[in-house]
Protein backbone atom coordinates (compact mmCIF):
# COMPACT_ATOMS: atom_id res chain seq x y z
CA UNK A 1 0.00 0.00 0.00
CA UNK A 2 2.84 2.40 0.81
CA UNK A 3 4.39 1.72 -2.60
CA UNK A 4 1.09 2.42 -4.33
CA UNK A 5 0.70 5.70 -2.46
CA UNK A 6 4.21 6.68 -3.48
CA UNK A 7 3.41 6.01 -7.12
CA UNK A 8 0.35 8.21 -7.00
CA UNK A 9 2.36 10.92 -5.25
CA UNK A 10 4.82 10.83 -8.14
CA UNK A 11 1.95 11.20 -10.59
CA UNK A 12 0.43 14.13 -8.74
CA UNK A 13 3.59 16.20 -8.43
CA UNK A 14 4.81 15.24 -11.92
CA UNK A 15 8.34 14.37 -10.83
CA UNK A 16 10.23 11.43 -12.23
CA UNK A 17 13.00 9.90 -10.13
CA UNK A 18 15.55 8.14 -12.32
CA UNK A 19 17.55 5.08 -11.28
CA UNK A 20 20.80 7.03 -11.22
CA UNK A 21 19.41 9.52 -8.69
CA UNK A 22 18.62 12.53 -10.85
CA UNK A 23 15.17 14.09 -10.79
CA UNK A 24 13.35 15.78 -13.62
CA UNK A 25 10.68 18.19 -12.50
CA UNK A 26 7.94 20.16 -14.21
CA UNK A 27 8.09 23.86 -13.39
CA UNK A 28 5.14 26.18 -13.02
CA UNK A 29 3.72 26.20 -16.59
CA UNK A 30 3.29 29.97 -16.52
CA UNK A 31 7.10 30.34 -16.42
CA UNK A 32 7.15 28.71 -19.86
CA UNK A 33 4.27 30.77 -21.27
CA UNK A 34 1.79 27.91 -21.00
CA UNK A 35 -1.64 28.27 -19.41
CA UNK A 36 -2.28 25.80 -16.55
CA UNK A 37 -6.00 25.90 -17.26
CA UNK A 38 -5.53 25.14 -20.95
CA UNK A 39 -3.04 22.36 -20.17
CA UNK A 40 -5.84 20.65 -18.24
CA UNK A 41 -7.51 19.96 -21.57
CA UNK A 42 -4.69 17.50 -22.30
CA UNK A 43 -5.61 15.57 -19.14
CA UNK A 44 -9.25 15.45 -20.18
CA UNK A 45 -8.57 14.28 -23.73
CA UNK A 46 -6.02 11.62 -22.77
CA UNK A 47 -8.34 10.35 -20.05
CA UNK A 48 -10.96 9.91 -22.78
CA UNK A 49 -8.59 7.67 -24.75
CA UNK A 50 -7.99 5.63 -21.60
CA UNK A 51 -11.70 5.35 -20.84
CA UNK A 52 -12.37 4.11 -24.37
CA UNK A 53 -9.54 1.55 -24.03
CA UNK A 54 -7.72 2.97 -27.06
CA UNK A 55 -4.40 3.20 -25.21
CA UNK A 56 -3.22 1.49 -22.01
CA UNK A 57 -1.26 4.50 -20.78
CA UNK A 58 1.04 7.31 -21.82
CA UNK A 59 3.80 9.64 -20.68
CA UNK A 60 3.65 13.24 -21.89
CA UNK A 61 6.33 15.93 -21.70
CA UNK A 62 6.06 19.54 -22.87
CA UNK A 63 8.94 22.01 -22.57
CA UNK A 64 9.19 25.61 -23.60
CA UNK A 65 11.86 28.28 -23.17
CA UNK A 66 14.24 25.70 -21.75
CA UNK A 67 11.92 24.59 -18.96
CA UNK A 68 9.59 21.61 -18.61
CA UNK A 69 6.09 23.00 -18.14
CA UNK A 70 4.17 19.73 -18.20
CA UNK A 71 5.22 16.17 -17.34
CA UNK A 72 2.61 13.58 -16.55
CA UNK A 73 1.91 9.88 -16.86
CA UNK A 74 -1.50 8.38 -17.48
CA UNK A 75 -3.07 4.95 -17.17
CA UNK A 76 -1.23 1.68 -16.75
CA UNK A 77 2.14 0.34 -17.83
CA UNK A 78 0.83 -3.23 -17.45
CA UNK A 79 -2.94 -3.69 -17.47
CA UNK A 80 -3.08 -7.34 -16.43
CA UNK A 81 -0.86 -6.76 -13.40
CA UNK A 82 -2.35 -3.33 -12.57
CA UNK A 83 1.03 -1.61 -12.78
CA UNK A 84 0.61 2.17 -12.86
CA UNK A 85 2.36 4.12 -15.61
CA UNK A 86 5.11 6.34 -14.21
CA UNK A 87 7.15 9.13 -15.72
CA UNK A 88 10.27 6.94 -15.79
CA UNK A 89 8.60 4.13 -17.79
CA UNK A 90 10.73 2.76 -20.61
CA UNK A 91 9.23 2.56 -24.11
CA UNK A 92 10.21 0.92 -27.39
CA UNK A 93 10.66 4.14 -29.34
CA UNK A 94 10.92 2.41 -32.75
CA UNK A 95 11.59 4.99 -35.48
CA UNK A 96 12.36 7.72 -32.96
CA UNK A 97 15.69 5.84 -32.98
CA UNK A 98 16.39 7.28 -36.45
CA UNK A 99 17.16 10.80 -35.26
CA UNK A 100 19.70 9.44 -32.75
CA UNK A 101 21.42 7.32 -35.42
CA UNK A 102 21.51 10.31 -37.76
CA UNK A 103 23.16 12.48 -35.11
CA UNK A 104 25.69 9.71 -34.50
CA UNK A 105 26.49 9.60 -38.18
CA UNK A 106 26.86 13.37 -38.38
CA UNK A 107 29.32 13.25 -35.48
CA UNK A 108 31.54 11.14 -37.73
CA UNK A 109 30.89 13.52 -40.64
CA UNK A 110 32.25 16.36 -38.55
CA UNK A 111 35.47 14.39 -38.03
CA UNK A 112 36.14 14.53 -41.78
CA UNK A 113 35.90 10.76 -42.24
CA UNK A 114 33.75 10.87 -45.40
CA UNK A 115 31.79 13.14 -47.75
CA UNK A 116 28.02 13.11 -47.99
CA UNK A 117 28.11 12.20 -51.68
CA UNK A 118 30.46 9.25 -51.23
CA UNK A 119 29.05 6.00 -52.65
CA UNK A 120 28.26 3.65 -49.78
CA UNK A 121 30.01 0.88 -51.71
CA UNK A 122 33.26 2.55 -50.58
CA UNK A 123 32.46 1.06 -47.19
CA UNK A 124 30.06 -1.81 -48.00
CA UNK A 125 31.24 -3.34 -51.31
CA UNK A 126 28.07 -5.44 -51.61
CA UNK A 127 26.25 -2.28 -52.74
CA UNK A 128 28.55 -1.67 -55.72
CA UNK A 129 26.45 -3.18 -58.50
CA UNK A 130 22.71 -2.83 -57.91
CA UNK A 131 19.57 -3.32 -59.98
CA UNK A 132 16.16 -1.73 -59.61
CA UNK A 133 12.97 -3.70 -59.02
CA UNK A 134 12.08 -2.95 -62.66
CA UNK A 135 15.13 -4.97 -63.74
CA UNK A 136 17.09 -1.95 -64.95
CA UNK A 137 20.66 -1.41 -63.82
CA UNK A 138 21.09 1.36 -61.30
CA UNK A 139 22.27 4.54 -63.02
CA UNK A 140 24.03 6.00 -60.00
CA UNK A 141 25.20 4.35 -56.84
CA UNK A 142 23.55 4.89 -53.48
CA UNK A 143 25.36 7.69 -51.65
CA UNK A 144 25.49 8.56 -47.97
CA UNK A 145 23.21 11.51 -48.72
CA UNK A 146 20.60 9.16 -50.19
CA UNK A 147 20.58 7.19 -46.95
CA UNK A 148 20.26 10.31 -44.80
CA UNK A 149 17.22 11.64 -46.70
CA UNK A 150 15.60 8.28 -47.57
CA UNK A 151 15.96 8.54 -51.34
CA UNK A 152 18.21 5.46 -51.60
CA UNK A 153 15.69 3.07 -53.15
CA UNK A 154 15.69 0.95 -49.99
CA UNK A 155 12.40 0.33 -48.25
CA UNK A 156 10.60 -1.54 -45.51
CA UNK A 157 8.56 -4.59 -46.39
CA UNK A 158 5.50 -2.95 -44.82
CA UNK A 159 5.94 0.24 -46.87
CA UNK A 160 5.45 -1.42 -50.23
CA UNK A 161 3.01 -3.52 -52.25
CA UNK A 162 2.95 -7.30 -52.08
CA UNK A 163 5.86 -7.80 -54.49
CA UNK A 164 8.30 -5.91 -52.30
CA UNK A 165 6.85 -7.44 -49.14
CA UNK A 166 7.47 -10.94 -50.49
CA UNK A 167 10.99 -10.01 -51.63
CA UNK A 168 12.03 -8.72 -48.21
CA UNK A 169 10.34 -11.36 -46.08
CA UNK A 170 11.52 -14.31 -48.18
CA UNK A 171 15.11 -13.07 -47.86
CA UNK A 172 14.85 -12.51 -44.08
CA UNK A 173 15.22 -8.73 -44.22
CA UNK A 174 14.43 -7.55 -40.70
CA UNK A 175 12.91 -4.20 -39.79
CA UNK A 176 14.41 -4.06 -36.29
CA UNK A 177 11.01 -4.09 -34.55
CA UNK A 178 10.65 -7.81 -33.94
CA UNK A 179 12.85 -10.64 -32.75
CA UNK A 180 15.82 -10.94 -35.05
CA UNK A 181 18.67 -13.26 -35.92
CA UNK A 182 22.31 -12.34 -36.32
CA UNK A 183 23.63 -8.78 -36.53
CA UNK A 184 22.69 -5.60 -38.36
CA UNK A 185 25.70 -6.11 -40.65
CA UNK A 186 24.43 -9.50 -41.77
CA UNK A 187 20.98 -8.04 -42.43
CA UNK A 188 22.41 -5.15 -44.46
CA UNK A 189 24.47 -7.49 -46.63
CA UNK A 190 21.39 -9.59 -47.41
CA UNK A 191 19.59 -6.36 -48.28
CA UNK A 192 22.39 -5.38 -50.69
CA UNK A 193 21.78 -8.55 -52.70
CA UNK A 194 18.19 -7.48 -53.51
CA UNK A 195 16.95 -4.97 -56.11
CA UNK A 196 16.16 -1.39 -55.17
CA UNK A 197 12.60 -0.16 -55.28
CA UNK A 198 13.63 2.67 -57.64
CA UNK A 199 16.65 4.56 -58.93
CA UNK A 200 18.52 6.36 -56.09
CA UNK A 201 17.56 10.02 -55.78
CA UNK A 202 14.30 9.73 -57.76
CA UNK A 203 11.84 9.27 -54.89
CA UNK A 204 11.44 9.46 -51.14
CA UNK A 205 10.83 6.03 -49.63
CA UNK A 206 10.82 5.52 -45.91
CA UNK A 207 12.74 2.40 -45.04
CA UNK A 208 15.92 0.64 -44.02
CA UNK A 209 18.27 3.46 -45.03
CA UNK A 210 18.90 4.34 -41.38
CA UNK A 211 19.73 0.73 -40.52
CA UNK A 212 22.42 0.92 -43.19
CA UNK A 213 23.65 4.17 -41.59
CA UNK A 214 23.93 2.32 -38.28
CA UNK A 215 26.07 -0.35 -39.88
CA UNK A 216 28.20 2.32 -41.55
CA UNK A 217 28.82 3.86 -38.13
CA UNK A 218 30.15 0.50 -36.97
CA UNK A 219 32.45 0.25 -39.99
CA UNK A 220 33.74 3.84 -39.95
CA UNK A 221 34.06 4.19 -36.17
CA UNK A 222 35.29 0.65 -35.60
CA UNK A 223 32.84 0.17 -32.71
CA UNK A 224 29.57 -1.72 -32.22
CA UNK A 225 26.67 0.71 -32.59
CA UNK A 226 25.59 0.43 -28.96
CA UNK A 227 29.08 1.27 -27.72
CA UNK A 228 29.42 4.19 -30.14
CA UNK A 229 26.09 5.60 -28.93
CA UNK A 230 27.08 5.19 -25.28
CA UNK A 231 30.35 7.04 -25.72
CA UNK A 232 29.25 9.82 -28.06
CA UNK A 233 25.56 10.44 -27.33
CA UNK A 234 24.09 8.70 -24.28
CA UNK A 235 26.78 9.54 -21.74
CA UNK A 236 27.33 13.17 -22.86
CA UNK A 237 23.55 13.75 -22.91
CA UNK A 238 22.96 11.95 -19.59
CA UNK A 239 20.62 9.48 -21.30
CA UNK A 240 21.00 6.79 -18.65
CA UNK A 241 17.85 4.84 -19.59
CA UNK A 242 18.33 4.42 -23.36
CA UNK A 243 19.40 1.02 -24.68
CA UNK A 244 19.25 -1.50 -27.47
CA UNK A 245 19.51 -4.21 -24.81
CA UNK A 246 17.62 -3.44 -21.63
CA UNK A 247 19.48 -4.39 -18.42
CA UNK A 248 17.72 -6.97 -16.29
CA UNK A 249 17.29 -4.57 -13.38
CA UNK A 250 15.30 -2.16 -15.59
CA UNK A 251 12.99 -4.67 -17.28
CA UNK A 252 10.25 -3.98 -14.72
CA UNK A 253 9.94 -0.42 -16.07
CA UNK A 254 9.35 -1.48 -19.69
CA UNK A 255 5.82 -0.62 -20.80
CA UNK A 256 3.85 -3.60 -22.12
CA UNK A 257 2.85 -3.62 -25.79
CA UNK A 258 -0.89 -3.73 -26.61
CA UNK A 259 -2.90 -4.17 -29.77
CA UNK A 260 -6.11 -2.16 -30.11
CA UNK A 261 -8.79 -4.13 -31.94
CA UNK A 262 -12.58 -4.37 -31.75
CA UNK A 263 -12.74 -1.58 -29.17
CA UNK A 264 -10.44 -3.31 -26.70
CA UNK A 265 -6.78 -3.66 -25.87
CA UNK A 266 -5.10 -7.03 -26.12
CA UNK A 267 -1.66 -7.73 -24.73
CA UNK A 268 0.73 -8.53 -27.57
CA UNK A 269 2.26 -11.95 -26.97
CA UNK A 270 4.99 -13.13 -29.32
CA UNK A 271 4.82 -11.91 -32.89
CA UNK A 272 1.96 -9.73 -34.11
CA UNK A 273 1.09 -8.20 -37.45
CA UNK A 274 -0.65 -5.03 -38.62
CA UNK A 275 -0.96 -4.94 -42.40
CA UNK A 276 2.51 -5.72 -43.74
CA UNK A 277 4.14 -4.81 -40.42
CA UNK A 278 5.36 -7.60 -38.18
CA UNK A 279 6.32 -6.66 -34.64
CA UNK A 280 7.03 -8.27 -31.29
CA UNK A 281 6.24 -7.61 -27.65
CA UNK A 282 9.96 -8.07 -26.93
CA UNK A 283 9.22 -10.36 -24.00
CA UNK A 284 12.87 -11.46 -24.32
CA UNK A 285 14.13 -7.96 -25.20
CA UNK A 286 16.85 -7.95 -22.59
CA UNK A 287 20.58 -7.88 -22.04
CA UNK A 288 21.47 -10.56 -24.61
CA UNK A 289 20.25 -8.62 -27.64
CA UNK A 290 22.92 -8.27 -30.35
CA UNK A 291 20.92 -6.87 -33.27
CA UNK A 292 21.39 -3.09 -33.19
CA UNK A 293 18.81 -1.55 -35.52
CA UNK A 294 19.73 2.07 -36.20
CA UNK A 295 16.28 2.58 -37.66
CA UNK A 296 14.11 1.27 -34.84
CA UNK A 297 15.81 -0.70 -32.09
CA UNK A 298 16.14 1.63 -29.10
CA UNK A 299 14.21 1.80 -25.86
CA UNK A 300 14.11 5.06 -23.94
CA UNK A 301 12.21 7.35 -21.58
CA UNK A 302 10.56 10.73 -22.03
CA UNK A 303 13.28 12.39 -19.95
CA UNK A 304 16.16 10.84 -21.91
CA UNK A 305 14.63 11.78 -25.24
CA UNK A 306 13.99 15.28 -23.93
CA UNK A 307 17.73 15.65 -23.27
CA UNK A 308 18.43 14.57 -26.84
CA UNK A 309 15.92 17.00 -28.36
CA UNK A 310 17.14 19.79 -26.08
CA UNK A 311 20.59 19.35 -27.58
CA UNK A 312 19.19 19.70 -31.11
CA UNK A 313 17.10 22.74 -30.18
CA UNK A 314 20.14 24.34 -28.55
CA UNK A 315 22.13 24.15 -31.80
CA UNK A 316 23.98 20.96 -30.87
CA UNK A 317 24.90 21.95 -27.31
CA UNK A 318 23.85 20.21 -24.08
CA UNK A 319 24.87 22.04 -20.92
CA UNK A 320 28.54 22.82 -21.61
CA UNK A 321 29.06 20.06 -24.16
CA UNK A 322 28.95 20.68 -27.93
CA UNK A 323 27.75 17.35 -29.35
CA UNK A 324 27.45 18.53 -32.96
CA UNK A 325 27.90 21.97 -34.48
CA UNK A 326 25.24 24.58 -35.04
CA UNK A 327 25.81 24.38 -38.79
CA UNK A 328 25.32 20.61 -38.79
CA UNK A 329 21.99 21.04 -36.98
CA UNK A 330 20.97 23.59 -39.63
CA UNK A 331 21.78 21.06 -42.35
CA UNK A 332 19.86 18.25 -40.64
CA UNK A 333 16.77 20.37 -40.04
CA UNK A 334 16.50 21.88 -43.53
CA UNK A 335 14.51 20.31 -46.36
CA UNK A 336 16.83 17.99 -48.31
CA UNK A 337 14.20 16.33 -50.53
CA UNK A 338 12.44 19.23 -52.27
CA UNK A 339 8.93 18.12 -53.14
CA UNK A 340 9.73 14.38 -53.09
CA UNK A 341 8.53 13.91 -49.50
CA UNK A 342 5.07 12.38 -49.69
CA UNK A 343 4.23 11.47 -46.10
CA UNK A 344 2.55 14.74 -45.20
CA UNK A 345 1.22 17.70 -47.10
CA UNK A 346 3.36 20.83 -46.94
CA UNK A 347 6.44 19.19 -45.49
CA UNK A 348 9.89 18.05 -46.56
CA UNK A 349 12.53 15.79 -45.09
CA UNK A 350 15.97 16.70 -43.79
CA UNK A 351 18.45 14.29 -42.27
CA UNK A 352 16.46 12.28 -39.74
CA UNK A 353 13.47 14.62 -39.45
CA UNK A 354 10.34 15.70 -41.30
CA UNK A 355 10.41 19.49 -41.75
CA UNK A 356 7.22 21.56 -41.74
CA UNK A 357 6.75 24.33 -44.29
CA UNK A 358 4.34 26.05 -41.88
CA UNK A 359 0.58 26.49 -41.46
CA UNK A 360 -0.07 28.00 -44.88
CA UNK A 361 1.09 24.77 -46.55
CA UNK A 362 0.42 22.05 -43.98
CA UNK A 363 -2.88 23.38 -42.67
CA UNK A 364 -1.54 22.47 -39.22
CA UNK A 365 -0.90 24.61 -36.18
CA UNK A 366 2.90 24.20 -35.96
CA UNK A 367 5.39 26.86 -37.04
CA UNK A 368 7.44 26.74 -40.23
CA UNK A 369 10.70 24.93 -39.55
CA UNK A 370 9.23 22.57 -36.97
CA UNK A 371 10.92 19.18 -37.19
CA UNK A 372 9.48 15.90 -35.99
CA UNK A 373 9.02 12.17 -36.33
CA UNK A 374 7.14 9.26 -34.79
CA UNK A 375 7.52 5.67 -33.66
CA UNK A 376 5.23 2.97 -35.05
CA UNK A 377 4.05 2.01 -31.56
CA UNK A 378 2.19 5.36 -31.31
CA UNK A 379 4.84 7.73 -30.04
CA UNK A 380 5.74 11.15 -31.38
CA UNK A 381 8.01 14.12 -30.81
CA UNK A 382 8.44 17.53 -32.37
CA UNK A 383 10.62 20.59 -31.92
CA UNK A 384 9.36 24.05 -32.85
CA UNK A 385 12.36 26.44 -32.82
CA UNK A 386 10.20 29.53 -33.36
CA UNK A 387 8.23 28.79 -30.19
CA UNK A 388 11.23 27.28 -28.37
CA UNK A 389 8.99 24.26 -27.82
CA UNK A 390 9.48 20.51 -27.41
CA UNK A 391 6.61 18.02 -27.26
CA UNK A 392 6.86 14.28 -26.54
CA UNK A 393 4.14 11.68 -26.16
CA UNK A 394 4.94 8.01 -25.60
CA UNK A 395 2.50 5.11 -25.66
CA UNK A 396 2.90 1.43 -26.54
CA UNK A 397 0.02 0.66 -28.87
CA UNK A 398 -0.56 -0.88 -32.29
CA UNK A 399 -1.86 -0.11 -34.88
CA UNK A 400 -0.34 3.35 -35.12
CA UNK A 401 -2.84 5.93 -33.87
CA UNK A 402 -2.55 9.18 -35.84
CA UNK A 403 -5.64 10.56 -34.11
CA UNK A 404 -4.16 10.89 -30.64
CA UNK A 405 -0.84 12.28 -31.88
CA UNK A 406 -2.38 15.01 -34.01
CA UNK A 407 -4.81 16.03 -31.29
CA UNK A 408 -2.00 16.15 -28.75
CA UNK A 409 -0.04 18.60 -30.88
CA UNK A 410 -3.09 20.87 -31.17
CA UNK A 411 -3.66 20.68 -27.41
CA UNK A 412 -0.10 21.80 -26.73
CA UNK A 413 -0.25 24.82 -29.03
CA UNK A 414 -3.62 25.97 -27.71
CA UNK A 415 -2.05 26.17 -24.24
CA UNK A 416 0.46 28.86 -25.29
CA UNK A 417 -0.70 32.13 -23.72
CA UNK A 418 2.15 34.64 -24.04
Amino acid sequence: MKKLKLLFTILLVSIVTLTHGQTLEARNPEVTGLSPERLNVIDQVLTGYLDRNEIPGAVVLIARKGEIGYLKSFGLRDIENNQVMTNDAIFRIASMTKAITTVGFMILYERGLFKLDDPISNYIPEFKYMKALSGDSVKQEITIRHLLNHTSGLSYAFSNPQEAYDLYTQNRIYNGLGKTEGTIGENVKRLAALPLMFQPGEKFQYGLSTDVLGYLIEIIAGLPLDEFFNRNIFQPLEMSDTYFSLPTEKESRLAVMYNYSDNELQRTVGEGQSGFLKYSDYSTYASNRKYFSGGGGLQSTASDYYNFLTMILNHGKFKNRQIISRKTVELMTSNQTGDLFSFEKGAGFGFGFAISNGPSETGMIESAGTYSWSGIFTSHYWVDPEENLIGIILTQTQPFNWDILRKFKTLVYQAIND
